[in-house]
């Protein structure tokens, strides 16, 4: 999966999340969701800083 949609994605996951727990930035769920976009960003970064 192109990396660009999987990170629009996961955001809408976040955001998904975020709302159905009050926009508490603290709740684990909130937590997780935003760890797993994280590493999405950080791949995709590493992966321009290569040239791709």
């Amino acid at each position: 999966m192109n990396l660009v949609l999987e990170i629009e994605q996961k955001r809408a996951k976040m955001l998904e999340v975020a709302k159905q727990r009050g926009f508490n930035l603290q709740h684990p769920d909130v937590l997780l969701a935003s760890q797993e976009l994280d590493r999405l960003i950080e791949r995709q970064m590493k992966l321009r800083h290569q040239g791709y």
